[in-house]
């Protein structure tokens, strides 16, 4: 087989010659851009995709790999009026989602401190 061990496909080139985000404005929906963003897969898109579906001033949100071995996924997003663009929408979703990850990963951090010191402590009824 001639898969390459590191994942070296999954990778940007230094030099910058690939984007990592790219943006195609919508010409027939109003308010409306398909964002490409590359080396992502569905743990990202779906979790950006919910994200923005909270978000009141978006009307749509959804997202697609176009094909299992490209390493890309688009993202399409269209807001209710022009004074949030679907830009700041996501980039609020973004911002919003890295609350919720940084909650998470303290609540983990904090049950994982707990069960190690409830392990380390010797078991009750025992001298």
């Amino acid at each position: 087989m001639n898969k390459p061990d590191d994942f070296e496909c999954w990778r940007l080139p230094d030099d910058d010659s690939v984007p990592k985000v790219s943006m195609i404005k919508d010409q027939k929906v109003a308010n409306a851009v398909a964002l490409v963003i590359e080396r992502e897969d569905h743990t990202l898109g779906n979790m950006l995709r919910m994200q923005l579906l909270e978000d009141d001033e978006v009307i749509f949100s959804g997202y697609r790999v176009p094909h299992p071995l490209e390493p890309a996924i688009q993202l399409k997003v269209q807001t209710r009026s022009e004074q949030v663009t679907p830009v700041q929408a996501v980039q609020a979703g973004v911002q919003a989602l890295i609350g919720e990850l940084d909650v998470l990963r303290d609540r983990f951090d904090s049950s994982l401190a707990q069960k190690r010191r409830e392990f380390a402590a010797p078991p009750r009824g025992f001298p």
